[in-house]
C-alpha cells in the first residue's frame, strides 16, 4: 500500500442532492465514469425511494427516467464491467400493511432500467438483505444469502451472465443477512466478510471467504474480526487494498466502535484516517477512478435511526 493513512472528506451535502437515505444501491460505471445510486429508505418520511441519481466530479443529477424498478430498499446493485451496465436484484418493498420480498433483476444502461424476464427465466427466489459482486475474472454477478420472506437467513449462491441466473452447487459461508462482498482483483476473487443470522444481530460473524472459479474457501481465523453487520467494504484501486467500515460493530466489552480496515496478506489492519468518518451503517461503498478514492453517501446511525446525507470520498492523505 502506498501510505497507510487516509481521510474522509465531504464532497457533497446538500438537498439538490439524494437527500438522507440509507440501505440503497451504489455502483462505479466505468464506461460513463459516475457513481449510479438507486432507491433505498427515507426514515424521515417513512419513504421508500425508486429514484436514480447520477454522480459525477462531485455534483449529483437526477436522472429522469420513464420506467423505474419498484422502490425498495435492502436491493443489492453491481456494475457488470463485461456488459457496460449495473444489475439491481431484489430487496424489500412496501405494500398496504405488509411488507413484499422482490425477485426481480433490472439492468441500468444509457439511462434507462429493463426489467428482465421471458418464458424461460428463473432467478433466486425473493429475498432482501443479500450480498452481491461482480467477478471480474468470470464475467459473472456472484449472489449469496439475504433474508427469506419467512425471515430466514439464507445460505444459497447463485451468478448471473447477464441473461440467465444459475445455482452455484457447492459448500460455502454459513447462512446469513447484511454481509459485506466485494470483488479482490489480487486474489482474482470475490471477498465476504461479516453478517448476521438475526435482524436483531444477536448472532453475527466477523469471518472472511473467497468465492473464486466456483468454489467458496474460508480463509484462516487470521482473517477474522470484531462481529459485525451491515458494513462497506469496497476496493480501493489507489491504495491496492480492500477496504472495510465499521458498520454495525461493537467490541468484545460491547463498546460502539468506529474503525477502517485494510486487507493484508496477513490479515486485516486497523489503518489511521483523520477525520474519521461518523458511524454510519447500511450505505455501501464504490471506488471512483476520476476522484481516486471510495465514495459513499448517506447511511444511518443505527437500524430506523438518524440518516445522513453527506457525500464522502476515502482518499489516501496526500
Amino acid at each position: 500500500m502506498k501510505n497507510s493513512s487516509f481521510e474522509w472528506r465531504v464532497i457533497a451535502s446538500d438537498r439538490d442532492g439524494p437527500g438522507p437515505r440509507s440501505r440503497h444501491g451504489l455502483i462505479y460505471d466505468r464506461q460513463t465514469k459516475a457513481i449510479v445510486l438507486f432507491g433505498g429508505i427515507d426514515w424521515e418520511s417513512d419513504s421508500l425511494q425508486s429514484d436514480t441519481w447520477e454522480l459525477r466530479r462531485g455534483r449529483w443529477s437526477k436522472i429522469e427516467i420513464p420506467v423505474e424498478p419498484t422502490p425498495r430498499h435492502r436491493g443489492a446493485m453491481v456494475f457488470d464491467s463485461e456488459r457496460g451496465c449495473s444489475v439491481l436484484f431484489g430487496g424489500q418493498t412496501r405494500g398496504i400493511g405488509t411488507w413484499p420480498f422482490l425477485d426481480d433483476t433490472w439492468l441500468y444502461e444509457d439511462h434507462c432500467w429493463t426489467k428482465q424476464s421471458g418464458w424461460f427465466w428463473k432467478s433466486p427466489s425473493a429475498r432482501c438483505g443479500h450480498a452481491m459482486a461482480f467477478d471480474e475474472e468470470s464475467g459473472r454477478t456472484v449472489l449469496f444469502g439475504g433474508i427469506s420472506p419467512q425471515g430466514n437467513p439464507l445460505g444459497d449462491t447463485w451468478t448471473f451472465d447477464g441473461r440467465v441466473w444459475s445455482r452455484v452447487k457447492c459448500e460455502g459461508p454459513p447462512a446469513r443477512r447484511y454481509a459485506a462482498f466485494a470483488y479482490h482483483p489480487v486474489l482474482k476473487g470475490c471477498v465476504l466478510h461479516g453478517g448476521a443470522v438475526d435482524d436483531e444481530g444477536h448472532f453475527k460473524f466477523g469471518d472472511t471467504w473467497l468465492f473464486r472459479e466456483g468454489q467458496w474457501s474460508a480463509l484462516s481465523d487470521d482473517f477474522d474480526t470484531d462481529l459485525r453487520d451491515d458494513h462497506g467494504m469496497a476496493f480501493h484501486y489507489a491504495a491496492g487494498r480492500m477496504v472495510m467500515l465499521d458498520g454495525l460493530l461493537r467490541d468484545s466489552n460491547g463498546t460502539i466502535k468506529r474503525e477502517v480496515l485494510v486487507m493484508t496478506k496477513f490479515g486485516w489492519k486497523t489503518v489511521d484516517v483523520d477525520p474519521l468518518h461518523p458511524r454510519h451503517q447500511c450505505s455501501p461503498l464504490a471506488y471512483d477512478t476520476v476522484l481516486g478514492g471510495l465514495v459513499m453517501h448517506g447511511g444511518e446511525a443505527r437500524h430506523g435511526g438518524p440518516q445522513f446525507d453527506e457525500t464522502l470520498l476515502l482518499r489516501l492523505n496526500d
